[in-house]
């Protein structure tokens, strides 16, 4: 039975759940004649255990690779031949695998995206070949300065725990993962109540509805626990299957517990052009109830060229093309900074600067005009975002993961209008009174953490 969510003139939301407990979601949008699909699994690179590190980011790239009806050639060509795009994403707390296409495509790309997620054969030789690539993926995001800045980070804030582990792990546990690993992986997180398919477009739920189960049944609903035996070959080791399970076990504790912030200082030296750096602390989780100031401020702060940083740091100091804030937000916590890339001999000027306006925010109410600029912006970036079907798609995808309300665009157009200046100011001096973390990339290795009393 399908359960109505909302419905409005902009779309119709609703809901179906399958026997067996794989969840369908839509959102209706009259008119439109594009779809944006997507299959997502609830597991990301942070269920992983130090022995199963790589294995979620590893799988995405593996579900590419062969089904038991198709090539990888096959699935290259039947995403590609519609004119849409399609593509993968791996993140700490979900993969999903999602493509563009015509309302009138959507049955074929629909049963293709199933026959990936439910029927993939992880070839082994199609595993060590892959192995491979992904190093080279990893050596590619090692070389970008910016890439590494934000990893470095992220690991110092989240200190020896799975959150602050990168994504696609390192390339020493790539080396070392085991084929059985990825295999147990596949069994465990891509079956029943941890598949959602997300469609936000044209179609009408029932049609999307009535396309999944075909495509269920098609491949004769059979689970990946029951394919993962097949994949099964000789040069399996009993050892391999210890290990499974104990990855299992290991999977099912690494977020029995919220996130810690640790506070502390990492410097990687680099020999480039400029200094990057983060200046950061502990932040929301994706549900908390003061989720839009945290929005609001960090945009008044960074949000723009209008934007309190832009301001002083580009256009009064010109010491920094890029400086802005940067949200990332969990299930249980989340991280608020400000990135900024400077000349070397420049990036101690930088966080003395950033500090000031932290410490001016949290002393001083901001003007009602100025709140009310940056409300209008993200009201603004709120509506105009809803016009793109892939932005509604991942909107209501991650409605259905996290459980959290499904808000309208009015409703959350008027949750950030009802921040006050009062409100701002309040919520940066309790960060302010938070410990803090400063990651760097590049030649200074001297950079301390600027006063931000």
């Amino acid at each position: 039975m399908s359960e109505i969510l909302s419905a409005g003139e902009g779309g119709r939301i609703e809901r179906t759940v399958l026997p067996g407990g794989i969840r369908i979601i839509t959102e209706t949008v009259p008119g439109l004649q594009s779809e944006t699909v997507g299959v997502w699994v609830g597991s990301g690179s942070r269920h992983e255990t130090d022995l199963t590190a790589g294995s979620t980011h590893f799988l995405e790239h593996m579900l590419f690779k062969g089904t038991t009806t198709r090539s990888p050639l096959d699935i290259a060509r039947g995403l590609e031949r519609t004119g849409g795009d399609s593509n993968a994403v791996t993140a700490k707390e979900y993969t999903s695998y999602y493509a563009r296409c015509l309302v009138s495509d959507l049955d074929s790309v629909s049963e293709l995206l199933w026959d990936m997620v439910l029927r993939s054969t992880l070839a082994v030789d199609e595993f060590e070949r892959e192995r491979g690539v992904i190093i080279e993926e990893l050596a590619m995001a090692a070389d970008d300065p910016t890439d590494q800045l934000f990893e470095d980070f992220e690991q110092l804030a989240f200190t020896d725990q799975s959150l602050g582990r990168p994504v696609g792990a390192t390339r020493e546990q790539i080396r070392a993962l085991p084929h059985t690993v990825l295999r147990d992986h596949y069994a465990q997180a891509y079956a029943g109540p941890g598949l959602v398919f997300a469609a936000a477009g044209g179609a009408t739920h029932a049609e999307v509805v009535d396309q999944v189960v075909r495509h269920i049944a098609g491949h004769g609903q059979e689970t990946p626990a029951e394919a993962g035996a097949a994949v099964r070959t000789d040069g399996d080791s009993a050892a391999g299957d210890s290990a499974v399970g104990t990855a299992s076990r290991q999977r099912e504790a690494s977020t029995a517990s919220a996130a810690v912030f640790t506070p502390g200082i990492h410097l990687r030296a680099r020999s480039t052009e400029q200094q990057g750096i983060i200046l950061g602390t502990r932040g929301l989780h994706e549900g908390h109830a003061d989720r839009f100031t945290h929005l609001v401020m960090s945009n008044l702060l960074g949000g723009g060229m209008a934007s309190r940083l832009f301001q002083r740091i580009r256009e009064e100091h010109g010491l920094a093309y890029t400086v802005q804030t940067v949200l990332s937000q969990y299930s249980d916590t989340g991280l608020f900074g400000v990135y900024a890339g400077s000349a070397p001999e420049s990036a101690g000027t930088v966080l003395d600067l950033v500090g000031e306006e932290l410490a001016r925010l949290a002393r001083e109410l901001p003007s009602a005009q100025e709140v009310d600029d940056v409300v209008s912006q993200l009201a603004g970036g709120t509506v105009l975002g809803l016009e793109s079907s892939a932005v509604r798609m991942n909107r209501i995808a991650r409605h259905e993961l996290t459980g959290l309300p499904l808000l309208s665009p009015e409703e959350l157009i008027e949750a950030v209008r009802a921040v006050t200046p009062d409100h701002i100011r309040a919520h940066a001096a309790s960060l302010l009174e938070q410990e803090w973390a400063l990651a760097g990339v590049g030649p200074r290795e001297d950079l301390v953490l600027p006063a931000l009393g």
